[in-house]
């Protein structure tokens, strides 16, 4: 089956379930700049913001990775009584955090929207792009490992619990099974995005909804934007000192996350570098396409974009991916540990790091303070001392 041009979902609620790193972030942006236009075709974008991740989190049972405490689904409340509130018009939902949902919480939230008033829909990118952009993610949630060693742990220790965490998002497959078994595959699509043709999601996803053309047309004005692969080694580097020197997960959130979050999405200039598969692991990514690809065409759901496409989709070697000479891999590894000394260093000395043992040059901030006022002191004496002798 797949979704004819034209044709709009015969449901006047619709999910949007992600999947994460599949073009999520800007959907939501262009649902929300464009929620007027929307509207007045007769969707209504629920919430008032482009995300509303509390209420999603909520549904889903997710836990705060600071606290360990569930979130409260309050939210979600609101979110249902929004919808409920909603006349003459289709409700559209939209969070990436629906992906992630087990069986049990997904028969739950189709329970509380109605099975009989729903359409969910999921959006799939190949594994080749979509796991280095889960890596970069758990790099901006701590972690210190470089691609291909993270990598390794996802391919091959898949019954552990971080790589648990990871498939339970991109085996696409199995989350589309999951909301197809529970809605039925007459309720259930999944759009594949077209990397050659960005605006194809925005387009498929506003005929679904039966939006007149060019409705999501409008480029949304914030994303979600990768780190170059540069960048991301970096912060790989540089989680590793900061959390070596005694920093904190909450700490970490409000200086090197905040730190890095606020460069790439207003400083950084230039072409991207992207950080790619390493070709000792691509072969076994791909053929997890493939069984994704399959394990969708079996459950007889509307399917939108080429699933031949996405069962092949491979990348080209670009230097980035492990490939290259030695003295070119070294020269790059002591480039990025150099960067990462770099950034680390000038956080410890604005406070926005204050490791528990002081750098070797630098200290504590107690320890840079008394340094400062004595430097103050010195240069005060000779200056004094210049003018006596003048």
């Amino acid at each position: 089956m797949s979704i004819r041009e034209g044709v709009k979902v015969s449901a006047d609620r619709v999910i949007h379930i992600g999947a994460p790193k599949c073009g999520s972030t800007a959907l939501q942006e262009a649902f929300k700049e464009n929620r007027e236009a929307m509207r007045a075709a007769g969707v209504q974008y629920i919430g008032r913001q482009a995300h509303w991740v509390d209420a999603a989190k909520g549904a889903v049972g997710a836990r705060d990775r600071v606290t360990g405490k569930p979130v409260d689904r309050v939210e979600w409340q609101k979110l249902l009584r929004e919808v409920a509130s909603v006349n003459g018009a289709t409700s559209l939902i939209s969070s990436e955090w629906f992906a992630g949902a087990p069986d049990d919480r997904v028969r739950a939230i189709v329970s509380e929207l109605d099975p009989n008033r729903l359409h969910a829909v999921l959006l799939i990118r190949p594994l080749t792009r979509t796991l280095p952009s889960a890596w970069q993610q758990s790099l901006k949630l701590g972690g210190s490992e470089r691609l291909a060693e993270w990598l390794g742990m996802v391919l091959h220790d898949q019954t552990s619990p971080r790589a648990s965490r990871v498939w339970s998002k991109h085996r696409y497959d199995i989350i589309a099974k999951r909301w197809a078994d529970v809605l039925g595959p007459d309720r259930f699509s999944v759009i594949v995005a077209d990397e050659k043709e960005p605006n194809y999601i925005f387009s498929t996803f506003g005929e679904l909804l039966g939006l007149p053309p060019s409705t999501l047309a409008a480029p949304p004005k914030r994303t979600n934007p990768s780190l170059s692969a540069f960048e991301a080694d970096t912060l790989s580097e540089l989680n590793k000192l900061y959390f070596q020197g005694g920093g904190t997960l909450r700490d970490y959130r409000s200086g090197i996350l905040r730190t890095f979050d606020g460069y790439v999405n207003s400083l950084r200039s230039g072409p991207l570098e992207r950080s790619v598969i390493p070709n000792e692991q691509r072969e076994a990514i791909q053929r997890i396409n493939a069984e994704i690809a399959d394990g969708i065409r079996s459950i007889g759901c509307a399917v939108s974009g080429d699933l031949d496409q996405f069962a092949a989709a491979g990348q080209a070697s670009s230097g980035a991916d492990g490939t290259g000479s030695a003295a070119a891999l070294a020269q790059r590894d002591a480039d990025v540990r150099s960067a990462a000394g770099m950034i680390y260093a000038l956080m410890v000395t604005t406070g926005i790091a204050d490791p528990t043992t002081p750098l070797p040059g630098f200290g504590g901030r107690a320890e840079r303070l008394k340094h400062q006022a004595a430097s103050l002191l010195r240069r005060s004496a000779r200056t004094a001392l210049r003018a006596i002798r003048r």
